[in-house]
């Protein structure tokens, strides 16, 4: 048996410097502050370099450096009208695209396995999960999973779904993501409800929602750690938008109503800070309980065609990225990407590089 003092001879032995003549701390420090653009390429130099980047304590340095670095994840449809700048030949018709909110950079997850139609992503600490959507051969919903740990760009498959859906709301809640409702591959209506945890590559199946809710909304509570499904139409009521919701409360494992919490059918929700904001209309408002209703905290996202917006929040509330349409008088204005500053309360526009100006489907966001 090998006594404490050979096992760390050995370790010495077999301990490459990360970077020569430097203690590893330093150099864990300056590896830190590459940008998050050049962690592919960072992580082929060597194998201490791919471990030191893999390391828990690599998040934490990169914060403390000041080095974090925003992004969000878009599924995103072509531009048909890219031209000759846009996207390549064999560029997918439906994928992930990363708009990295710190830097202005743009660039497509080349990477990405094949994508389905309308496929809807969350995301949960730094891995990103890309579910469901529609077959692009049969146009049937599948439950298809796969992930994207952003720290370290790799994608795996993940567990499928337990039911095959589309059009369903999705979210992170309590370190799980939530999906519930939406539709199964004869246009019925779901009431279904799941649960994926990441780490252990699982789905708990989850109690029925008392409705069915097709095209409905997902987003955690103000707690953030319960899920709430917003909206959404029965079978029998195609388009028929309802104005209520429900949330899953995991400790007694039962859905509870919400009543008069939805705003037109149209709008984009999104949680900041704890609350629910809904972008819509003439500006963004805030739902303040049953009581108070909604109170406006902001202006609208000037030139926004409405009903067009989908929304998240990023670096823990400190911005809102909203996705959307160009108001145009003529149509055909095009996409583009709204940051609001939530201090400050002013948008800034984004116009994307034409390849990635088509619609977005479903946006999630991690910090890196």
């Amino acid at each position: 048996m090998m006594n404490p003092k050979s096992r760390v001879q050995e370790w010495e032995a077999d301990h490459v410097e990360l970077i020569p003549g430097m203690p590893d701390d330093v150099a864990v420090d300056c590896l830190a502050r590459v940008p998050h653009g050049s962690y592919r390429s960072m992580r082929r130099v060597c194998r201490g370099w791919r471990s030191a980047a893999a390391a828990p304590e690599f998040a934490l340095a990169r914060a403390e450096a000041g080095a974090n670095e925003d992004l969000v994840f878009l599924m995103q449809f072509g531009n048909p009208v890219a031209g000759d700048d846009g996207a390549p030949e064999n560029a997918p018709a439906y994928g992930v695209a990363v708009y990295n909110v710190t830097t202005g950079e743009w660039h497509r997850e080349s990477s990405a396995p094949p994508v389905p139609m309308f496929a809807q992503c969350a995301a949960v600490g730094t891995r990103v999960a890309v579910m469901g959507g529609w077959d692009p051969k049969t146009f049937e919903p599948v439950a298809d999973v796969n992930v994207l740990d952003a720290a370290t760009g790799v994608w795996r498959r993940g567990a499928p779904m337990r039911s095959a859906r589309s059009f369903f709301a999705c979210a992170e809640a309590g370190g799980k993501i939530y999906v519930a409702g939406g539709h199964d591959k004869l246009k019925n209506a779901l009431k279904t409800a799941e649960a994926y945890d990441a780490e252990a590559d699982g789905w708990d199946p989850l109690p029925d929602m008392s409705e069915e809710r097709d095209e409905c909304d997902g987003m955690a509570t103000v707690a953030g750690d319960r899920f709430l499904a917003v909206s959404g139409y029965r079978t029998g009521r195609q388009g028929g938008f309802e104005r209520d919701a429900e949330w899953f409360d995991p400790a007694t494992r039962e859905w509870r109503r919400l009543e008069r919490v939805r705003a037109p059918p149209t709008a984009a929700h999104v949680v900041v800070r704890g609350r629910v904001w809904c972008i819509e209309g003439t500006a963004v408002m805030e739902w303040r309980g049953e009581r108070r209703g909604w109170l406006e905290v902001g202006p609208y996202p000037p030139g926004l065609k409405a009903g067009t917006a989908r929304a998240v929040a990023v670096g823990g509330g400190e911005r809102v990225v909203v996705t959307g349409a160009i108001e145009s008088e003529g149509g055909g204005g095009g996409h583009a990407l709204w940051v609001f500053d939530v201090k400050s309360k002013n948008w800034t526009v984004v116009r994307p590089p034409p390849q990635f100006a088509g619609f977005v489907f479903s946006l999630a966001s991690v910090r890196v």
